[in-house]
């Protein structure tokens, strides 16, 4: 497993275990030099302007908010508080070890980070966080005007009002819209926007980033690519699993929960007049709870011919909402309720 698999498995777990005791936000500890090596580190990746921001100091991970209110102190004043109240500075075995966040901060040989490479670079993470605030606000209240979102995990867009921005922000709202429909945790690299773009200017669909774009009637239909979900069958109980990286699945012991399915699909679409009214493409990926073999739920749109207790739930939570926007801001897109069209809201 890779560093940053292994850092996302970290977190979800913290965020999960975070949510059990009843909290709301995750406070990390991450500090100013932990700053300045994020943004050392994005430079020599070439992350472009929004990736040299850095870590967030806010953001939605999962059922929680995380919090990270220590951005700017430097370690020295941390150990320094420490050693006021009698209490050990721990030090991540990873900050010595072969890694990539290791040879950055080798390379700033500033222990206390109070050096002036620090100090630049965190000049260019507060200037980037900035600019990435401000369009981010932008982007948000364009979305807000033509972009909805589905609680069955897709999305809808307004093409009049989409072919009517600039290109910068095309762009950025394709990539929220697939990170959200797709299940991502960063956004979509503009080098794999640009062919779905391309085919979306002359009016045709395309596939990206694991979702399918496809003109339906008067809007756009942003939706999961059934190729790309999850293969896999993950077993239920009480407590909700994470299935196909968007969907929080509860079920009785001994469920197991997959894709619906086109075969499926097609025949639950002659019985329940709730699955008519959804798309086909968006239908046979959506969530189905199996017992023995055989579909006994698809929570999201309430089929549920079995009565079984507890009830299966299926809610939609991507790894980050659609818009997202850093403290300044105030449009952060809501959790959504099962079974209600919502839009993203101002």
């Amino acid at each position: 497993m890779t560093a940053e698999a292994l850092r996302r498995a970290r977190l979800a777990a913290l965020a999960e275990a975070a949510a059990e005791a009843g909290a709301l936000h995750l406070m990390l500890a991450h500090h100013a030099l932990d700053q300045a090596e994020t943004v050392l580190i994005r430079l020599a990746r070439h992350s472009g302007e929004w990736g040299l921001a850095g870590m967030a100091v806010e953001r939605v991970l999962g059922p929680v908010r995380l919090l990270r209110p220590l951005l700017g102190e430097q370690p020295v004043t941390l150990r320094a508080l420490l050693r006021a109240q009698a209490q050990p500075w721990i030090e991540d075995p990873s900050n010595t070890g072969r890694g990539t966040r290791a040879a950055a901060r080798a390379a700033l040989r500033d222990r206390d980070g109070e050096g002036s490479a620090v100090r630049a670079l965190l000049q260019i993470s507060a200037a980037a966080s900035q600019r990435r605030a401000e369009a981010e606000r932008a982007l948000a209240l364009a979305l807000a005007e033509a972009a909805s979102i589905s609680p069955l995990g897709y999305a809808r867009l307004d093409p009049a009002r989409f072919a009517a921005w600039d290109d910068a922000l095309r762009r950025a709202a394709m990539a929220a819209l697939l990170r959200t429909v797709g299940g991502h945790h960063h956004p979509v690299r503009n080098e794999r926007l640009a062919p779905l773009l391309a085919q979306m200017a002359q009016g045709r669909g395309a596939t990206a980033a694991r979702c399918l774009v496809e003109r339906r009637g008067p809007c756009w239909l942003i939706a999961r690519e059934p190729a790309a979900v999850s293969p896999q069958r993950a077993n239920l109980g009480s407590r909700p699993v994470l299935w196909d990286g968007r969907w929080w699945v509860t079920g009785s012991a001994g469920d197991t929960v997959g894709a619906l399915g086109a075969a499926e699909a097609a025949a639950l679409r002659r019985q329940h007049a709730h699955a008519r009214a959804v798309p086909a493409v968006v239908l046979a990926t959506l969530p189905a709870v199996m017992a023995r073999g055989k579909v006994v739920a698809v929570p999201p749109i309430l089929y549920h011919p079995v009565k079984r207790e507890p009830e299966p739930e299926a809610l939609f939570r991507p790894p980050v909402p659609l818009v997202e926007v850093l403290p300044g801001g105030a449009v952060v897109a809501d959790h959504w309720k099962p079974g209600v069209e919502t839009h993203v809201e101002r």
